[in-house]
């Protein structure tokens, strides 16, 4: 899949079914399904306890399903380490198998008080508060009681409370990573393998930090879903490793092409980014009238309109890298341009209005290219609407690889990368700062650096994404996350 990132900087993700077929296969080998819930509630405590070792009072809101009986486990637990445990009972109706077991358990306990009224939590003086209202098996709609109480713990969180959530946020698709109202979690304790949903969307905000507990579980060898990328790994990967003993010509070349009529900036952030990201030359092919605007700014990049040069004579090699779609726009200039496109081979980034251009000619793209669509734009190239995106970005990535045959970086709080092959990562931490235009278009000139440099798409993409990603939230902490602009990430590579 990935072949300079070593496997312990990929964490492996699983969609729902495949989580579940392993329990029931513990279930199997085991005889029994309790002993599984005890350990779930062990590795809880234990977590509780590393993180809050004075702990005096814990708070522990279930719901009527297993990650209710899960908390249960916990409160039991709690209350022969003599804590002051108190239970807040959101089930709506009454508990039955492992779940009706850990209630008795529990509940035998005269030390755990047990209230209905979440309302009180407020009011507890425990500063510690166990989410167990909801589990992985969760979909919309949520009802108003289960809403109230998650609103009380995250009011309670505000207040200065630790979370910590059993198995999944409460509120949260773990399919689809959504959840209009949910949980904002310090620590989420997942179990048997870590889930998809907690790395996308809502879920990659709510999910402060993740730990995976096996309990024990069957291994079925499952192919995971995705792998999510832990940051530590850029450490090793600058966008465009220097080397001692290296010339301009080590770290290849790239031609950006977009920039129409109001749209340079677009362009001109594009070339600087790839400049900036390492690569050894940047042309810029633009629209005549912002040739000085680029030479101002960016004095290294040698810049051209398409009228005083063909876009092949500014590819150095078969391997120069060419940038079509910052500003590029949907005039009768950007179709010819993109006519242009078509006429070169080598590899290529296709962003922003080129995709447009994609989905209009909506031919497979016949060379390495990454293409680097956000939610709307890929709706567009799959004839759907953005909402069918959301509810599946892992799959509609891969159908926009399969159909253009084509790497994908499909853009949002966090990223999620796929190649032809259906091999997917998820990548970065949610970053409001990168909610301004102009984001995607230095991602798009990183992406050209990164491919001059590593050849492979796959590899480039996923590098290329991380850094920018991780810059933007560097950036954001000094600068700002209002006022900071995205071409201000590009000093922040290092």
């Amino acid at each position: 899949m990935l072949t300079r990132i070593p496997e312990r900087y990929l964490v492996p993700l699983y969609r729902v079914e495949d989580v579940r077929r392993r329990e029931q296969a513990s279930f199997a080998q085991e005889g029994e399904s309790y002993a599984m819930m005890h350990r779930a509630g062990e590795a809880l405590y234990r977590h509780i306890l590393h993180h809050n070792a004075s702990l005096k009072h814990l708070s522990v809101v279930v719901g009527g399903g297993n990650n209710g009986g899960d908390g249960l486990v916990v409160a039991a637990l709690a209350a022969q380490d003599g804590i002051e445990v108190t239970v807040y009972d959101c089930s709506s109706k009454p508990r039955t198998g492992d779940a009706e077991y850990a209630e008795k358990v529990a509940f035998g306990y005269d030390t755990i008080q047990i209230t209905r009224n979440i309302e009180a939590l407020n009011q507890d003086p425990g500063q510690v508060v166990v989410d167990g209202l909801l589990g992985i098996g969760f979909h919309p709609p949520i009802s108003e009681d289960l809403a109230n109480a998650i609103a009380a713990i995250n009011q309670k969180r505000a207040q200065g409370a630790w979370v910590v959530s059993v198995d999944c946020p409460s509120g949260l698709d773990v399919e689809t990573g959504r959840g209009a109202l949910l949980v904002e979690a310090d620590l989420v304790v997942t179990f048997i393998a870590d889930k998809l949903g907690h790395y996308l969307l809502d879920g990659a905000v709510a999910c402060h930090q993740i730990v995976m507990e096996s309990l024990q579980a069957v291994d079925l060898l499952n192919r995971p879903t995705a792998y999510f990328l832990t940051p530590a790994v850029l450490e090793n990967y600058p966008p465009c490793l220097r080397l001692p003993n290296s010339h301009k010509g080590t770290y290849g070349h790239v031609t950006v092409l977009g920039g129409d009529l109001g749209f340079g900036g677009a362009a001109i952030m594009a070339s600087e980014a790839a400049a900036k990201s390492g690569v050894g030359t940047v042309t810029l092919m633009t629209q005549s009238r912002h040739l000085s605007a680029s030479l101002m700014r960016n004095p290294n990049v040698m810049c051209v309109s398409p009228e005083d040069i063909g876009l092949g004579d500014t590819l150095r090699s078969s391997e120069s890298v060419l940038v079509i779609g910052p500003g590029l726009g949907r005039t009768e200039w950007s179709e010819r341009n993109w006519q242009a496109f078509l006429a070169t081979e080598g590899p290529a980034v296709v962003d922003a209005d080129a995709l447009y251009w994609l989905g209009v000619y909506g031919q497979p793209m016949g060379r390495p290219a990454v293409l680097t669509p956000h939610p709307g734009e890929a709706a567009r190239l799959l004839q759907c609407s953005t909402a069918d995106i959301l509810e599946d970005l892992v799959g509609s990535a891969q159908q926009i690889a399969t159909r253009f045959q084509s790497v994908v970086i499909l853009k949002g709080a966090t990223s999620v990368v796929v190649n032809q092959n259906g091999d997917v990562v998820i990548l970065g931490q949610p970053c409001p700062a990168l909610a301004k235009g102009g984001s995607g278009d230095v991602l798009s000139g990183m992406v050209g650096a990164c491919l001059a440099y590593y050849h492979e798409p796959f590899e480039a993409a996923v590098i290329a994404a991380a850094w920018h990603n991780m810059a933007a939230n560097k950036a954001s902490l000094v600068i700002g996350q209002i006022s900071m602009q995205p071409y201000q990430l590009l000093d922040y590579l290092e």
